[in-house]
């Protein structure tokens, strides 16, 4: 009978111990070091859960060429197929995100709970602190009893106090692999010179993200305005490709506030109105009485992101070749990686879980 070891009871980590439910030829241990399960997974989606999305595009992730590989063998169609067999009935958005039909993340934790065999135990509020291989098994801390296999899900420090995330996933340094320094994703930025008059505004704009005179990536979306930055999906999206960029020097985040008509006359509309009181929000009217700009181009030059702990998924982990197309790690056979611990992000929407639970799978699979 087979031994296997799971380091995480976050999406991959539950994922992987309901496929392995009820086997008869395998034991297998979850190890969590909180006291509930799911953390992440109950807070994703503002707490509706959004699972993945329809349009899955392997571009949207900052290693597409892993990506496209991954969307060969797991599909959004056949992820929805796996969650309904467990019994989870979905709905999707106009924008394609999938969230359980009853629009509660811990519908999606119970079912995924519901009926696991007993052949799957937990240990709740278990800190590994070391994973090591002696006599020909893998062992985590003291425990009792020997693997042959371990799972690391364990995650990011995303979304963490930094007390929470000291020595977060600490026991990867007894192993000789590549790993990249996580940094926030998914995350507001901290803007230079801001005007802090602006707080608690919220705005549909189309918000483009710009190095210099290059443009990185724009798209539509409502910015939330707060007391020294810049927030909401469409900003959190640009964060994804700024994080991407190996020089972040002089990046500025230029907002459309005319998205709905770009090609109004401001200049036309100023002289027969004599203000943009009927364009703006009140706020950033007052602004710009005070300080006249560009409505169409509203420049806001990046300071920095927020830190970790206001992030929804970190940039870095893992890095992608120390794994083959299983997830196992190439340099210890029995070890397999999923989800966030690997340098692995994509944008807002459920690219992120996707991955975790399409990683997951394949793990289950193999």
């Amino acid at each position: 009978m087979k031994r296997i070891a799971i380091i995480g009871a976050g999406a991959s980590g539950l994922f992987l111990a309901k496929k392995w439910s009820g086997k008869d030829d395998m034991k297998v241990c979850v190890f969590e070091k909180n006291k509930q399960v799911g953390t992440k997974l109950r807070a994703s989606g503002g707490g509706k859960c959004n699972l993945f999305n329809t349009f899955v595009d392997a571009k949207c992730y900052n290693h597409s060429a892993f990506a496209e590989k991954l969307l060969l063998k797991v599909t959004p169609a056949r992820l929805q197929h796996e969650f309904e067999e467990m019994g989870l009935q979905m709905v999707a958005d106009e924008e394609g995100r999938v969230y359980p039909l009853s629009q509660f993340s811990q519908t999606v934790v119970d079912i995924l709970l519901d009926n696991l065999g007993e052949n799957v135990h937990f240990e709740m509020e278990y800190e590994v602190k070391k994973v090591f291989k002696q006599d020909g098994f893998w062992h985590i801390n003291d425990y009792p009893i020997p693997f042959d296999e371990v799972v690391f899900a364990s995650g990011s420090p995303a979304n963490m106090i930094p007390k929470n995330r000291k020595n977060y996933n600490g026991y990867l340094t007894d192993f000789n692999i590549s790993v990249k320094d996580f940094q926030p994703s998914l995350v507001g930025f901290v803007i230079k010179d801001y005007p802090k008059t602006l707080s608690g505004c919220r705005v549909k704009v189309v918000a483009s993200l710009y190095q210099r005179e290059t443009l990185i990536h724009s798209e539509p979306g409502e910015v939330t305005f707060k007391d020294d930055g810049i927030s909401g999906i469409v900003i959190l999206n640009l964060s994804a490709y700024y994080n991407r960029l190996e020089d972040k020097g002089d990046c500025f985040v230029e907002l459309n506030f005319l998205y709905a008509n770009p090609d109004y006359d401001v200049q036309e509309h100023l002289h027969k109105y004599h203000s943009l009181r009927g364009l703006l929000h009140p706020k950033l009217n007052e602004l710009y009485e005070r300080h006249p700009f560009d409505v169409k181009k509203y420049k806001m030059a990046i300071e920095g992101t927020y830190d970790l702990a206001f992030a929804q998924v970190c940039h870095g982990g893992i890095d992608l070749d120390e794994v083959d197309d299983h997830f196992a790690l190439k340099k210890y056979p029995g070890i397999y990686v999923t989800g966030e611990m690997l340098d692995m992000d994509g944008i807002c929407g459920g690219y992120n879980l996707f991955f975790a639970f399409a990683s997951a799978l394949l793990v289950a699979e193999w």
